[in-house]
């Protein structure tokens, strides 16, 4: 009989992973409903965050690198691979956006 194993091909690993939902009102009518996930990482001195819609699970978008998740200034660089690489496992679309809001 064969032996089963376990394979973790993530070397970069979030640090929290939120899930948000958000409604906007205009008064007491329903606008907009935002569904969505959000992924936070450190990694080599620099931070990344990533966001994909309950709606469009097939598409991450990535935002960095910032100095800090605290400061959220945006410093020079170019996205982590080891990030990248997690999200290529679980997504078939992923955009790198550079800076931006949550």
């Amino acid at each position: 009989m064969a032996r089963q194993r376990f394979v973790d091909y993530d070397v970069a690993k979030p640090t929290e992973i939120e899930h948000k939902c958000e409604e906007f009102f205009d008064g007491d009518a329903l606008e907009q409903i935002y569904n969505y996930i959000v992924y936070h990482f450190d990694c080599n001195g620099a931070y990344f965050w990533a966001r994909t819609y309950i709606d469009e699970t097939e598409t991450v978008s990535i935002f960095g690198p910032f100095e800090s998740r605290a400061t959220m200034k945006k410093i020079s660089g170019s996205l982590d691979e080891a990030t990248l690489s997690y999200f290529k496992w679980r997504f078939n679309k992923v955009k790198t956006l550079g800076n931006g809001s949550m």
